[in-house]
């Protein structure tokens, strides 16, 4: 008897390779992070921790915020494999430098440097978007999704499991590797890219045209407001789990973490199925997250919280494919790498207002503030995406 593969359309398998290499590439991500603070006293620092690992987390988000859109605009020249490229192997040899510093001036800017390489997920989302059908697009973000928040999830695992066993040095190299295997991945399974002969734009030329479209501008400050606004909480988040739950605080804040990614992995394929304009699942969504952000502040013990925050994973991945869907809709299908480039560039504004107002309001109103703030955020982002239109609607009367 002879059995044959299914018949796997060339979209769907270049969907399935290129989401491989993102949840690998997250899975590096996120093996380090959680363990930087702790790094940066294994190097000696003993006095401004705090400081200094804030400064550590951040920088890294300030430059790449700097460098999405050049990043993007050049991948609308130059094609999003050779994005990908870059992104993994530049990354994967900082984190392999990184392995190698001898205190924490050298590790800030390599940091920084690792941020101005960076790009990998929004090449891949963009890579992605040029391949797929209108009518497959929401599957194609959904599948993206999940294999970005599974590899999140698994990331602080992998991570505790090889600083254990080699440190958090080895576990860096262990990064590196990763990255620059997600980086070859596409080459290896040869994975097709048009690219159009797009003549060169200036950086300012480039962004003037993309803030033309209203549209555009009026989702990308949402966006902006959905990051500042899930960063908001996670200054204090441990503090607040610790008053809830003084044992344990360390067990209970890595379980409240990764419950929001399970959800959010198990949440983003459902959305498919949701037979909504999509600007109205983006709206609705953004409304729920103020909700169930509030009710997280209001939460009185660590199941109460758990729940919400599961919850609450659900509503977050119906916000991200909405969005994201809604992003390569209103764009030019040849500018989409500048304009998701933009838009991680106004996504890390977010990222650094977030914890900045979180830390405020945790210190003058105490833990659960953040929460509240946060809820304020999303809810100033569903009114704006009231104004959204239906890009989907106005493509088709536009072919009419």
């Amino acid at each position: 008897m002879r059995f044959s593969l299914p018949y796997i359309p060339r979209w769907k398998r270049n969907l399935y390779i290129i989401s491989l290499g993102v949840f690998i590439a997250q899975i590096g991500f996120s093996t380090i992070t959680p363990f930087l603070s702790i790094f940066v006293m294994e190097l000696g620092l003993t006095t401004n921790i705090s400081l200094w690992s804030g400064l550590i987390f951040s920088i890294n988000s300030l430059t790449s915020g700097i460098m999405s859109p050049i990043w993007g605009s050049l991948s609308d020249r130059r094609g999003k494999k050779p994005m990908l490229a870059r992104a993994g192997i530049g990354m994967g040899i900082t984190y392999m430098l990184m392995s190698r510093v001898q205190n924490h001036l050298q590790l800030f800017a390599l940091r920084g440097i690792n941020g101005l390489l960076s790009g990998y997920t929004p090449a891949a989302i963009t890579l992605v978007a040029a391949q797929s059908r209108p009518d497959n697009l929401n599957y194609s973000m959904a599948i993206i999704q999940v294999a970005s928040a599974t590899g999140t999830i698994m990331g602080p695992l992998v991570g505790g499991i090889s600083a254990k066993s080699f440190g958090i040095r080895g576990s860096m190299i262990l990064t590196g590797v990763l990255l620059i295997i997600a980086a070859l991945l596409p080459y290896i399974t040869h994975i097709d890219e048009q690219v159009s002969n797009k003549q060169k734009t200036s950086l300012l030329k480039d962004m003037s045209e993309a803030f033309k479209n209203r549209e555009l501008v009026k989702l990308l400050i949402v966006w902006l407001l959905i990051q500042a606004a899930l960063q908001t909480v996670y200054p204090t988040l441990a503090l607040f789990i610790g008053e809830l739950e003084p044992n344990n605080v360390e067990l209970y804040t890595g379980i409240i973490l990764s419950i929001m990614g399970i959800s959010t992995a198990l949440g983003a394929p459902l959305i498919t199925h949701l037979k909504k304009p999509t600007n109205l699942i983006f709206k609705w969504s953004l409304f729920l997250c103020a909700i169930f952000t509030a009710l997280q502040g209001l939460s009185t013990s660590i199941a109460m919280l758990g729940f919400v925050r599961f919850i609450f994973g659900f509503v977050n991945s119906s916000v991200t494919v909405s969005g994201n869907v809604l992003i390569a809709n209103c764009s030019d299908p040849k500018n989409q790498g500048r304009t998701f480039g933009i838009l991680n560039g106004v996504m890390a504004i977010g990222l650094v207002f977030g914890p900045i107002l979180g830390g405020f309001l945790g210190d003058n109103f105490g833990a659960s503030a953040p929460f509240f703030g946060s809820a304020g955020i999303f809810a100033a982002g569903f009114i704006l995406s009231s104004f959204v239109s239906n890009p989907e609607k106005t493509k088709q009367e536009g072919d009419l």
